[in-house]
């Protein structure tokens, strides 16, 4: 059996299904794995898969993640779709041809494949170490498709400018009173304002790239000639590195407190969701270049790219000792990650395969 990178991913692209609701992907990898004759449990973090090609001899236990949601979007008649704009179903494709390149050359130690669900939600990661995924691993290894604004189709990056990410909502509760008598009441808008302005004087280290800032805000519904009974501002955070991050955080959570009882009113504060920076392993990222370059050439081998979050971290974060390394497979996806039409030529999944093999090659050849 020669599985066909691009057959693979023609037949998960229409499966597409948002976080947490990946039975149908999760399904079509287990055939895989059933026709491979590779030990798989499922389902792992909920709809996920984790399999595993054994050695039998000493070794490193090396995770290989790929992630498998897609994204929400909404449609002409109000309701939503499931559309794979971020290219998790190529991840999926390409780790499935791995797993059949890896049989019979995992020499030592053993490739534990996670097929991760819910990344783009930042849940998939940590449903996974919820259920032990992590409790055996000592390297874990990650790979996202690029868009065309990254490198060019064909190039490859032994790791991605991740940042730490989180969205915070902070809601501020006053005392309805009426617009003819504001001393009476404690104005909530008043406290988000003044709010909204202390977090925006703060500063952080420069040398390092970070930012923090109000996305939306809204009240309670109600009459306009009375104070409202409270305001919600909701805050997009972005850091370069934990320790920015996690500082950020504490002061925000502080000066939320600290608002709310100059005014005499209360407060909420809730990080709604997050997810850490990378910390890679240097020696792990010298190895992918090895890797690129054996494989594709030198010509082809780009300096580190792309941002945002992902979830994939929280492996790093929750088990500090475990090394850790993201790769960027560059296929010129256009017009870009995360638009509703993205697209690009999927021949250029076949040298992902191949980077892939050779990094795991390396680690247990």
């Amino acid at each position: 059996m020669a599985l066909n990178v691009q057959k693979i991913y023609a037949d998960l692209h229409p499966l597409a299904e948002v976080g947490g609701t990946e039975k149908k992907t999760s399904a079509y990898v287990v055939k895989v794995l059933d026709e491979l004759g590779i030990e798989y449990k499922a389902p792992v973090g909920r709809t996920g898969v984790v399999a595993w090609i054994r050695s039998g001899n000493p070794g490193p236990v090396v995770l290989a993640r790929a992630d498998m949601d897609a994204l929400p979007f909404s449609t002409e008649d109000g309701g939503t779709c499931a559309i794979h704009a971020c290219g998790h179903d190529a991840h999926t494709a390409m780790l499935l041809c791995v797993a059949e390149r890896m049989l019979g050359k995992v020499q030592s130690g053993t490739l534990k494949l996670v097929f991760q669900p819910a990344e783009e939600i930042r849940s998939g990661a940590l449903w996974m170490i919820e259920d032990g995924v992590l409790e055996d691993v000592d390297v874990a290894i990650g790979a996202h498709i690029r868009p065309e604004q990254d490198m060019p189709a064909g190039g490859m990056c032994s790791s991605l400018n991740h940042v730490a990410s989180a969205t915070v909502r902070v809601r501020f509760i006053g005392k309805v009173a009426h617009g003819a008598r504001p001393h009476l009441g404690v104005n909530p808008i008043d406290e988000a304002m003044s709010f909204i302005a202390m977090v925006n004087s703060e500063h952080y280290d420069p040398n390092k790239s970070w930012t923090v800032k109000a996305t939306r805000m809204q009240t309670e519904q109600g009459a306009v000639n009375s104070l409202a009974a409270w305001c919600e501002v909701m805050f997009d955070l972005r850091a370069q590195t934990n320790d920015i991050f996690y500082k950020m955080l504490e002061n925000m959570e502080r000066q939320a407190k600290a608002v709310a009882a100059g005014y005499g009113g209360e407060v909420e504060f809730e990080n709604v969701d997050y997810c850490p920076a990378p910390e890679y392993d240097k020696a792990l990222m010298e190895l992918i270049d090895e890797a690129i370059v054996e494989t594709v050439g030198e010509q082809r081998l780009y300096g580190a790219c792309g941002g945002g979050g992902e979830d994939f971290h929280f492996y790093k974060e929750k088990k500090p000792q475990i090394r850790s390394a993201y790769f960027g497979i560059g296929v010129g996806a256009a017009p870009g990650l995360h638009h509703r039409e993205m697209h690009f030529d999927p021949k250029y999944l076949s040298a992902g395969v191949d980077v892939w093999e050779r990094i795991l090659t390396k680690l247990l050849g």
